[in-house]
């Protein structure tokens, strides 16, 4: 899908799905914001904080204490931090399954969860799921208490503007036309839908 899309992504925060009680969606994606770098960004890094009204805020009134920056086998980031408090806390965001198997109530919010994923993709949305905990002992090595899985952000990659006219051009040339992708195939099929490549995938 990456030569199909712009690959500028971007957070629908009238989509975002919460977790937790006492947690609206402004405070999720500050929460991931947090996880996010806000130097040396990825693409999607640069599309949660960008959805701050500022991008300081991101850091604004927290000291970093470290930063885990996304690895293959984690598939996630998080930052611990102290806030003004002098409080340390911890905020992680990634693959949902990930994030998912680090919360304390995962098998109360599995099936919802999935079920969010689920809905995202059919609408072309990819899913990046937030999570959070206090660290009591206030040492960076501390596992940290429970792990709170917070929310949901949909994140959309647009069709670049003249994807649709080449298909449609080397379609009607007799071109058999193919997509590859590592995204759901909810998410395959509303990409081609949108592109006038059909939905069987």
């Amino acid at each position: 899908t990456g030569t199909l899309t712009l690959n500028k992504l971007t957070v629908d925060k009238n989509l975002i799905e919460v977790f937790a009680k006492g947690i609206d969606a402004n405070t999720v994606v500050l929460m991931a914001a947090r996880a996010s770098r806000t130097e040396n960004q990825d693409a999607i890094d640069a599309a949660i904080v960008g959805t701050l009204a500022d991008p300081k805020e991101a850091r604004a009134g927290i000291h970093e204490v470290h930063f885990l920056p996304f690895n293959p086998t984690d598939k996630r980031t998080a930052l611990t931090y102290i806030d003004g408090q002098g409080q340390m806390h911890r905020v992680s965001k990634g693959a949902p399954e990930q994030i998912l198997n680090m919360a304390h109530n995962k098998s109360d919010i599995e099936r919802r969860v999935h079920a969010v994923i689920d809905k995202f993709a059919e609408r072309g949305l990819r899913s990046l799921a937030v999570a959070y905990q206090e660290v009591t002992e206030k040492r960076m090595e501390s596992p940290g208490g429970p792990w709170q899985f917070i929310g949901l952000m949909p994140l959309f990659d647009p069709p670049r503007h003249d994807s649709a006219e080449t298909i449609r051009r080397a379609l009607n040339l007799g071109v058999s036309v193919k997509m590859i992708t590592g995204d759901q195939l909810a998410i395959a099929k509303e990409t081609g839908r949108r592109l006038g490549m059909g939905t069987n995938m």
